[in-house]
């Protein structure tokens, strides 16, 4: 390329970027929502085939205020919109079972036993935006029918053996014979010791099942049997367990006759893989698999941030960005505009928005350019390399990965349990 053919090349470029950006842009602000009751109830963007999904499940990145807000009201609208009354969560079976009581009893102590947890591990889960959101869920039950109340699925991985235990006390109740030979089970994960969990969990399930101890019929059962299950996976890879919760529970509750809705980190409900096809998610192994036949029926809803904060534990960050003499620090180096990290054509999103606003954008809608393109996200070098997430697997598009995308602008970042 000659220099007058180059200087010719490079207006023209500049003229291209310009009018894709413009094309970008305008489909945005025609399939744009913003996230409150009243917006989504009379949205004509999200329509029939919005409605039409089983699985309704949103990415965040911990840490940051809004997404709690979020949380809860796309929970609650999809309640009230499509019966919506299971929330699948990134917790466990035995955090989910306390949030459960709590959310019928109402005895605070509960919900502390769950956040205590999470407060003496510095996990971004310990904040009191999250813990005041379960309260809301709980007030919200009480404005429903019976039959419509939420309540919660836990399919992480165990998180804490000992609640396990406790757990497993509870449902073992009445059942003398089991409990006195789950004995050493129970003492091996008030211990944490997880060769002894694997090797007890499993001698009993294998003793149980040859003398039909556990009824394949009672739910009570089913759950001692789910419970144990954890406990010989205990250190099974963390994505795949949560694949093979939810398809237990989606076989043994019978979710196929129910939508459900998820609030999970970001990673967790990309529906493609990710980092070169290297990384899967979830949610990918659940579209996958043909006996659950959830492939196009799962709506992945992603939220991009700008301008706001995130709450990370301080011993975590670099010296230069700690707030000495704190456990949790406020950074806003996260967003998705920089300085860390750079989604491509954020801009357009930005565009399509105001200041303080939390817009929901439908990305694959007929005519949107998003349909034949990949967004690359870049990073800074200070990055850790473990700490990246491209989505940049071969011959795929940004709507093989998400759906719908949420701009979250302007956040404060949650607020930390302090004890």
């Amino acid at each position: 390329m000659n220099i007058l053919e180059k200087l010719l090349y490079i207006p023209a470029l500049l003229f291209t970027m310009h009018a894709a950006a413009q094309e970008n842009q305008k489909y945005l602000q025609s399939h744009a929502v913003v996230v409150n009751n009243d917006s989504l109830a009379e949205s004509k963007i999200l329509g029939q085939e919005f409605y039409a999904h089983q699985l309704f499940i949103v990415g965040e990145i911990h840490g940051i205020q809004k997404g709690q807000d979020i949380d809860y009201t796309l929970l609650t609208f999809l309640n009230r919109k499509l019966n919506v009354r299971t929330y699948v969560a990134e917790v466990d079976f035995a955090k989910a079972y306390l949030l459960n009581q709590y959310l019928k009893t109402g005895d605070e102590g509960l919900i502390d036993s769950v956040f205590r947890d999470w407060t003496e591990q510095n996990a971004q889960w310990a904040n009191t935006d999250f813990k005041d959101k379960i309260r809301k869920i709980r007030r919200y039950n009480k404005t429903v029918k019976p039959t419509l109340t939420i309540h919660f699925e836990g399919i992480d991985q165990i998180q804490n053996p000992q609640l396990v235990a406790g757990y497993l006390k509870d449902k073992l109740n009445g059942k003398r014979a089991l409990l006195k030979e789950a004995k050493v089970l129970l003492a091996a994960l008030y211990d944490k010791n997880d060769s002894v969990i694997v090797q007890e969990s499993t001698a009993l399930i294998k003793q149980w099942d040859k003398r039909n101890a556990l009824s394949a019929t009672k739910n009570q059962d089913a759950d001692i049997r789910f419970a144990l299950i954890n406990c010989m996976q205990i250190s099974s890879p963390r994505e795949a367990q949560m694949y093979k919760n939810f398809k237990s529970l989606y076989q043994s509750r019978n979710w196929s006759a129910e939508k459900l809705y998820g609030f999970f980190g970001f990673a967790h409900v990309l529906a493609a893989k990710a980092n070169g096809g290297r990384s899967t998610s979830f949610v990918y192994m659940l579209s996958q698999d043909p006996e659950l036949n959830l492939q196009d029926k799962i709506a992945s809803i992603g939220l991009l941030y700008v301008d706001s904060k995130m709450t990370t534990p301080t011993d975590a960050l670099p010296m230069a960005w700690r707030q000495k003499g704190t456990r949790f620090t406020a950074i806003g180096q996260y967003n998705h505009d920089g300085p860390l990290i750079r989604l491509e054509d954020i801009e357009s999103f930005k565009s399509a928005t105001k200041q303080r606003s939390v817009t929901l954008f439908d990305l694959a809608s007929a005519g949107s350019p998003y349909l034949t393109r990949s967004l690359e996200i870049k990073y800074a070098d200070i990055m850790p390399v473990s700490q990246r997430l491209l989505l940049n697997a071969p011959g795929t598009r940004i709507t093989d990965y998400l759906h719908y995308v949420i701009l979250v602008r302007n956040s404060a970042a949650t607020n930390p349990i302090r004890e």
